[in-house]
């Protein structure tokens, strides 16, 4: 289709322009956030199930699937979803559910995306115009789709019995919401934590606090942070 572009190996939205600047060549092959998730996969144990939400169009999930058993990704923007699914055809151990998550539960709601980064998606404006270290985006530059909305404790079922060792949560200042939709099933697992929580004013250092504090409440410490993803650990 011509809406999508296959740059660098990676198949990804035509209007994409922020991956060409962002990723690095590794042993022949072109990567985003390596190193992070090197940071990240340094604290896990086990290696049975993860969760890579905000799946995007797959960076994370293939190296995920090359290190778990299982990989169930969280995507709900529709070119993306068909990006990762190209990226993702030489894997059979991933499932990917095409919905956003929150702290609640949701049909039709508004998605807000960037024009020209298809990871700068979220269910609010602020965490897309705010979304890049480089630039602010105006609310009128943004486009808006519809996704149906769940929680994470709306999977507890399907996890019973499983092991939970891994979340990555990469959604553009909603990562709070989706912890607090999601904490009967923390509690249930012990599954290292890579959230997606920037430092780079107030509001963003208490947003960051709030995770933490809820976090702590149920038994998980915070171990460091590369960039503007922090570990937690239980």
């Amino acid at each position: 289709m011509n809406n999508i572009k296959l740059l660098k190996g990676w198949h990804m939205p035509e209007y994409d322009t922020h991956y060409e600047k962002m990723m690095k060549e590794i042993d022949g092959k072109w990567e985003y956030q390596a190193d992070t998730r090197k940071f990240a996969l340094s604290f896990v144990k086990n290696w049975n199930l993860a969760l890579d939400i905000g799946g995007n169009i797959g960076f994370w999930s293939e190296e995920l699937c090359n290190k778990f058993k299982k990989v169930w990704a969280f995507e709900p923007h529709p070119l993306n979803i068909e990006c990762y699914r190209k990226n993702m055809k030489n894997y059979s151990n991933w499932q990917l559910e095409e919905v956003a998550l929150s702290d609640h539960q949701e049909e039709n709601a508004t998605l807000f995306a960037s024009p020209d980064e298809s990871g700068n998606v979220s269910l609010v404006s602020d965490g897309v115009e705010n979304g890049s270290s480089h630039r602010k985006l105006q609310s009128e530059q943004l486009s808006k789709l519809h996704t149906d909305v769940k929680k994470l404790d709306d999977y507890l079922s399907e996890f019973e019995g499983q092991n939970i060792d891994f979340i990555k949560v990469d959604v553009q200042a909603h990562e709070k919401e989706i912890v607090y939709g999601g904490l009967e099933l923390l509690k249930n697992h012990n599954a290292v934590l890579c959230l997606e929580l920037p430092l780079r004013n107030d509001a963003e250092r208490k947003y960051h606090n709030d995770v933490e504090n809820k976090l702590r409440s149920i038994g998980y410490i915070r171990q460091g942070n590369m960039r503007k993803e922090t570990i937690f650990t239980k």
